[in-house]
């Protein structure tokens, strides 16, 4: 579980030092790379949980007869043998042809063992018993693991574990004078290559574990009951010498649509350098995939009765803004039904991002306990949007910038075009986009896998997407 999640961490963010999407494979809409720091946190954070998660580790009992000057020969065993702790000094993380590779050099580790010895003679039988320590001095370990992406998923295409000790020391509690020396003699190169037979298939026995894990990731997101993310990987990472780089696919989709795309092009732009651990390059076409989608599950569509203080709306709050409104339908009950009528255009500069919307409003009241619609009005708003990071999700805001208003139909008679834009300026200003950003609060989450933070964030507008710029703390 402890290597999933930083293998994980790997394949899961980004950091730009390179160009990002123009380099992604296969149609990812999103680029993620980890950087050479993202890398070395990864590293630290891999080798402290390894540790952890995998002490004590329990090796094979060792048994063996040792022959003693003056005494004879002397069956000697040693069991219970536990390796309790590691104290690693050195470690590096290296990434390119040959995969992602993890060394640890220089570091010791503390073994604790039982002892035993028994020898018979014709006519007595002398056995013993005790404790002993012993001090692993200069182990080296160097862990490889190339990935591949195939149907969508990551594998480990190959694995090697390699575990070397360079001497040990031995503290025997209890036992005669010339045992200390027996046991040395008997079991020191013993030990040492039970040390790192153990060690090195302990991390191939993970690495095994993770491949399976990996190509059981899910290939879909879910947002919502109609709504999905395609989350399947695009090729296979890309490594250079400080740096590993992934792709998914990324659109929005229908939920359980199975990893379909749900329409366009594939746009690419290339990132700057930016000083972040990670950073999640994301191209217009997933913005746009979410607008058609949600469009296509019917989502954007909205009834408001009331104001932003629970008021319910009123065709006297109305009288100055739309007085033929109020001299035909005094201190009644209205509501206000918006309705968008073709998936929002969006559009990502380097000095933000655009939107065209296409709104439908319809004017209703409660006229003697039915409702009666009164205008309708046709509407094409032109917004620009801000990205923001809320906790670990990508969320926004959007404000108004132009409209231009057409009544379609009318029970009011014939308004003025003053009348109008002040109407529909009134409706977007106070209750259509204050709405909208109530939910684009929220936000949609980020590939950011569980137990990862985001924190020293900055979001960066590009030619056709945006990149979130981000150093990552556990916790």
């Amino acid at each position: 579980m402890i290597l999933t999640k930083v293998i994980k961490f790997l394949a899961l963010f980004v950091l730009s030092t390179s160009p990002s999407l123009a380099q992604a494979k296969d149609g990812g809409h999103v680029s993620l790379l980890v950087s050479e720091t993202g890398l070395e946190l990864a590293k630290d954070f891999l080798i402290h949980k390894m540790i952890s998660t995998t002490l004590p580790l329990q090796l094979p009992e060792i048994e063996k007869k040792v022959k003693i000057p003056l005494i004879g020969k002397v069956r000697m065993g040693l069991s219970n043998i536990k390796i309790y702790a590691v104290d690693v000094h050195s470690s590096r993380v290296e990434t390119g042809g040959d995969g992602i590779v993890l060394s640890v050099s220089g570091a010791t580790a503390d073994v604790s063992m039982d002892w035993s010895y028994a020898y018979k003679a014709s006519f007595f039988h002398i056995a013993d018993h005790g404790v002993a320590s012993v001090k692993v001095k200069g182990m080296d370990l160097r862990s490889t693991v190339s990935l591949v992406g195939e149907n969508g998923s990551l594998k480990i295409a190959s694995r090697d574990s390699d575990c070397k000790v360079k001497s040990i020391g031995i503290h025997i509690n209890g036992g005669a004078s010339w045992l200390y020396q027996g046991v040395v003699d008997a079991f020191e190169k013993k030990i040492i290559s039970t040390v790192e037979e153990t060690v090195s298939n302990k991390i191939l026995e993970k690495m095994k574990k993770l491949d399976a894990k990996l190509q059981s990731l899910p290939k879909e997101g879910k947002i919502d009951d109609d709504v999905a993310v395609n989350l399947t990987f695009t090729g296979s990472p890309v490594l250079d010498d400080s740096s590993v780089e992934v792709g998914i696919n990324g659109l929005f989709m229908a939920n359980g649509d199975g990893g379909k795309k749900v329409s366009g092009f594939i746009s690419s732009f290339s990132t700057p350098r930016v000083k972040r651990m990670v950073v999640i390059s994301i191209e217009e076409e997933v913005f746009n995939s979410a607008t058609l989608v949600y469009f296509i599950a019917k989502r954007m569509h909205v009834d408001i009765q009331e104001t932003k203080n629970g008021s319910a709306l009123s065709t006297s709050d109305w009288k100055l803004i739309l007085p033929e409104l109020y001299k035909q339908y005094p201190n009644v009950k209205m509501m206000l039904n918006m309705t968008v009528t073709s998936p929002p255009a969006v559009n990502i500069r380097k000095n933000g991002i655009d939107a065209i919307i296409d709104l439908d409003i319809s004017i209703d009241v409660q006229n003697s306990g039915a409702v009666l619609s009164v205008a309708r009005i046709s509407v094409v708003l032109d917004v620009g949007g801000t990205a923001e990071i809320a906790e670990n999700n990508l969320a926004g805001s959007l404000r108004l910038k132009g409209f231009n208003a057409t009544m379609t139909w009318s029970k009011l008679g014939d308004l003025q075009a003053n009348y109008i834009q002040d109407v529909v300026s009134t409706i977007l200003e106070s209750l259509f986009l204050p709405y909208v950003n109530t939910r684009l609060k929220r936000g949609f989450p980020l590939p950011f896998t569980h137990g990862f933070k985001i924190k020293n964030t900055e979001i960066v507008y590009v030619e056709n997407g945006v990149m979130v710029c981000s150093d990552v703390a556990f916790g």
